[in-house]
């Protein structure tokens, strides 16, 4: 028990480093960014050894507190950096939604084709309205394959 206090008194500044190093370093194998805050923390706290000669105490609570700090500050300010995006993963037709197309055949009875990207999709207007070919629409919804559309509007005009 007495070696381990020995061993615990004798974190310094490189050690802080250290755990800095490996946190980041396992946050870029994984597709999180838990770990990457945390790690920002004990970089700080490493940093900090340099300048001024902290109890141990002292350097495990400003650790939480700024790890606490950065994941509410990532939170706020970063929401998609904490992996929101991870639920439109597999799903391709839910990544279309608020996409820009453009009508390749006239839409008869609310109904036609459009292009998006490289891709030729079947299409129905929201309203049931016939487009003509060249038209500009936005999707809506996307329901197995079948796209929901609607004349796209450009804000800017």
């Amino acid at each position: 028990m007495h070696t381990m206090s020995q061993l615990l008194a004798e974190i310094g500044p490189f050690h802080w480093l250290a755990i800095s190093a490996v946190l980041i370093g396992v946050e870029m194998i994984l597709p999180t960014q838990y770990l990457m805050w945390p790690g920002i923390s004990a970089g700080v706290v490493g940093l900090l050894g340099f300048v001024v000669d902290l109890p141990l105490v002292v350097e495990i609570g400003l650790f939480a507190a700024f790890s606490a700090a950065l994941v509410v500050a990532a939170h706020f300010y970063f929401p998609g950096a904490v992996g929101n995006a991870s639920w439109l993963l597999n799903k391709r037709m839910d990544q279309l939604v608020g996409k820009v197309a453009i009508v390749r055949e006239d839409f008869v009875h609310g109904q036609g084709a459009v292009t998006l990207g490289d891709s030729r999709w079947a299409a129905q207007s929201e309203d049931g309205s016939d487009l003509p070919s060249g038209t500009k629409v936005v999707v809506l919804s996307a329901e197995s394959t079948l796209l929901k559309v609607k004349r796209f509007t450009d804000p800017r005009q």
